[in-house]
């Protein structure tokens, strides 16, 4: 499976979970903005820099869906196997 159909299934996912996923250029030499989870105006969601690689895209989606109770949502295998081998944050409610 190619590393954009993965990102596709991930962020499937987080549709399901009402996560929005933003794509946006985060590259300021002002201020430094990373990708990753964040509430804004109760609405939850992972904004992702368009710039990284798609790999990189992958494993921080991994890692903020991870906050949340997948027990009930389907994930493919290769998504699962990978969230069960990674430390996990703290979970959302």
């Amino acid at each position: 499976m190619d590393l954009h159909a993965r990102l596709e299934d991930l962020k499937a996912v987080a549709r399901k979970l009402s996560l929005e996923i933003e794509f946006s250029d985060l590259s300021d030499p002002e201020v430094s903005i990373k990708s990753g989870y964040c509430k804004f105006k109760d609405r939850a969601m992972v904004i992702l820099d368009k710039n990284l690689p798609t790999e990189e895209q992958i494993d921080i989606l991994l890692r903020e869906l991870k906050r949340f109770d997948l027990e009930n949502i389907y994930l493919p295998s290769w998504a699962r196997e990978r969230l069960e081998n990674q430390n996990p944050p703290a979970i959302e409610t």
